[in-house]
């Protein structure tokens, strides 16, 4: 899950709790479904496939996005991912976020949350 000693509520959008390379191959698995790491890389030209192998090793490891083994012909290789949508990774990132605070700050979380409005 998310390390909330990771959470940087000043960032914006996914970066407020994945880092940057996280977000982009996250985004890029949402849009394809699924990708090898060469494919990931051939769409994130920027990053080295070392890179972009270890950042998708973490993101397995922590359970967002899922690793099928493929034995080929010629070699084995992996399928990547996402484990969740983009909207059941919301829910579980606040649920996590939520118990975090309701156990820190017990009712008062609550009680704010009554109050609270979306901005627009």
């Amino acid at each position: 899950m998310v390390k909330f000693s990771r959470i940087n509520i000043e960032s914006e959008g996914l970066n407020k709790f994945f880092s940057p390379n996280e977000v982009r191959i996250l985004q890029l698995l949402w849009e394809k479904e699924k990708s090898t790491s060469t494919e990931i890389n051939e769409c994130i030209n920027d990053l080295s496939l070392a890179c972009i192998a270890g950042t998708l090793d973490r993101l397995v490891k922590s359970g967002f996005v899922e690793r099928e083994l493929i034995d080929t012909e010629s070699k084995i290789k992996y399928i990547y991912r996402p484990a969740h949508t983009k909207a059941e990774m919301g829910t579980l990132i606040s649920e996590r976020v939520i118990e975090s605070l309701i156990d820190t700050f017990g009712d008062t979380v609550t009680d704010t949350f009554g109050k609270y409005k979306k901005k627009k």
